[in-house]
């Protein structure tokens, strides 16, 4: 049996349901728990000691309240919960033990339950413990990453219900047949109960709708996106195709036709393929280079880089958007708004200076406006963070750089100060986590080819007499595996695109880099791989728990 499900979001605006079921349906309203493991585990404890024992003591103080929360809902009615427990897919021994605490105890009868987890692959050690619960009905897993499909072939799905995450909730690529129905033929032949047709994640993370994108559509690849809207659509088209209804031609047709349309820039696919290891690393050793860079105090005083965009700048970008006012006038003001960074900072003693980025909308789409081989929506925004919403680039083809970027408003603040200043830029790794990627090569090709167009930028800043050049990578992170087997190798190529875009630098030119948004300490060896000659850490939040893990290197 098939049918099609969606993984459920909040009520729209924010709002939750309390009350009678019956308003919206018992056979359509299903609460949506976050787990009490995932809690604990995501949990940052301040005090010292074992964090494995403050786990377990506060988990113990949570499950009467989850287990009295489950009864409630089912005395609403309700004939099914969902239960997010994405601390499934994390390979660490000790949440057995409180996953085996927890459940099937808070589990109250005669309603289904259905565990999640998604982003990733179920650890082998609790998929098998995931079988062995009879309480829990329904495993919805993310089948577009990870190897949740080798599980399910190797040990079956114990009768259960299978909950298929083949709709990809994170990308905005239309479902491809050639991916998804040996998918769904694996599937089939599995001992489950019931295969469901459902997103792999919340669909927040894609822009709602590709209908009111024009411009987006009139491009060769825009019949092979697929927003959330469209997403809502294909979980009842493949669910009709695994039902043999052949359903999927269309989107079949589509991708054939983008492939066989679409162009290879060979320059770019033949200087990633020549790569050699000197690419890789500065000419000389830190040891070395570092006496042939800025003379200073022992430590100088800068910024990170982007100044507040106040509403005059925006207004600016706005209006230049729109047409209102000339490129030249535009680039007077944005000259004129440098002008004052410098001369606060000038004021200030800073010894080393920034533009401060008036002319940058955002960090990742001011420079991938500027590349080949990235498309950009109009109305396609995402949530950032908090209530920060960005409108991510679409990686679409291979990436190059056609012409300068950043030079001119370099020129502009040098002229203004005998002091340095930096020359700033995104860097590779953070580009590609804050894009959709293709799904056609691997994102260490594309993270390549991104530093190899940064690589171009850095010698244009330094031709132009630049001596300090920031590549930041907040998003280093951020995109770090949580599978302890696969972030080692995600280390390697995402270091190795850094330094590819920034070996190229002559001994005496200073890279920065800049990371912030998250803590370190798992990837502080990584960070040390860089290679850099400066590193501007956040600590303002993190309690300075970053500096002490940069000290032990």
């Amino acid at each position: 049996m098939l049918r099609a499900l969606l993984l459920s979001d909040p009520l729209p605006g924010g709002r939750t349901f309390c009350g009678d079921s019956s308003k919206l349906g018992v056979q359509r309203a299903t609460p949506v728990v976050m787990g009490p493991v995932s809690f604990v585990r995501l949990c940052t404890f301040k005090q010292q000691g074992s964090q494995e024992l403050q786990r377990f003591a506060l988990l113990e103080k949570l499950l009467p309240l989850y287990k009295d929360l489950l009864v409630k809902l089912k005395t609403m009615g309700v004939k099914e919960i969902q239960i997010h427990e994405p601390a499934l897919v994390f390979e660490d021994s000790s949440l057995k033990t409180l996953f085996q605490q927890a459940y099937p105890g808070i589990l109250p009868a005669d309603v289904a339950i259905n565990m999640v987890s998604f982003f990733e692959g179920v650890s082998e050690d609790h998929y098998k413990w995931l079988l062995s619960v009879p309480e829990i009905n329904i495993l919805s897993m993310d089948f577009t990453r990870g190897d949740n499909l080798d599980l399910v072939k190797k040990f079956g799905a114990a009768g259960k219900t299978i909950g298929a995450g083949i709709i990809d909730g994170r990308n905005v690529w239309k479902v491809n047949p050639a991916s998804v129905i040996p998918v769904l033929k694996t599937l089939s032949e599995s001992d489950a109960a019931d295969i469901r047709i459902q997103p792999s994640s919340s669909l927040q993370f894609v822009p709602w709708d590709i209908e009111c994108e024009n411009d987006i559509l009139a491009q060769p690849f825009g019949y092979v996106l697929s927003f959330g809207k469209q997403k809502l659509k294909e979980v009842f088209d493949v669910c009709s195709e695994a039902a043999g209804l052949g359903n999927l031609v269309a989107y079949d047709n589509a991708w054939q036709s983008f492939q066989a349309n679409r162009q290879e820039n060979s320059k770019v696919t033949s200087r990633a393929a020549n790569l050699t290891e000197s690419d890789f690393s500065r000419s000389e050793p830190y040891a070395v280079r570092r006496k042939q860079q800025l003379p200073g105090v022992m430590l100088s005083t800068t910024t990170i880089g982007s100044f507040p965009q106040t509403k005059e700048i925006r207004s600016l970008h706005h209006q230049l958007k729109k047409g209102k006012i000339t490129l030249p006038e535009y680039e007077r003001a944005i000259d004129q708004q440098i002008a004052m960074m410098i001369g606060i900072q000038e004021g200030l003693g800073l010894d080393i200076l920034v533009h401060g980025e008036p002319e940058r909308t955002d960090m990742v789409e001011f420079f991938g406006q500027q590349m080949e081989g990235m498309a950009f929506t109009a109305n396609g925004w995402v949530q950032g963070f908090g209530s920060r919403c960005v409108r991510p680039p679409i990686i679409w083809t291979d990436i190059s750089r056609p012409s300068s970027m950043t030079v001119r408003e370099f020129r502009v603040a040098q002229a203004l100060t005998q002091k340095p200043v930096k020359g700033m830029l995104t860097g590779p790794v953070t580009i590609l986590n804050w894009s959709f990627n293709r799904v056609d090569i691997s994102r260490k090709e594309q993270a390549f080819q991104i530093a190899l167009a940064l690589r171009d930028k850095v010698q244009d800043l330094e031709a132009t007499g630049c001596k300090v050049i920031q590549v930041d990578e907040p998003a280093l992170r951020e995109a770090m595996p949580l599978r302890n087997d696969s972030k080692e190798e995600y280390l390697g190529w995402t270091v190795d695109a850094f330094r590819l875009a920034t070996a190229i630098a002559a001994p005496s030119t200073q890279i920065h880099t800049h990371m912030c948004y998250c803590e370190f300490g798992d990837c502080m060896d990584a960070i040390d791989r860089l290679d850099t000659d400066v590193n501007s850490i956040e600590i303002a939040r993190s309690d300075d728990a970053t500096l002490r893990a940069f000290q032990k290197i």
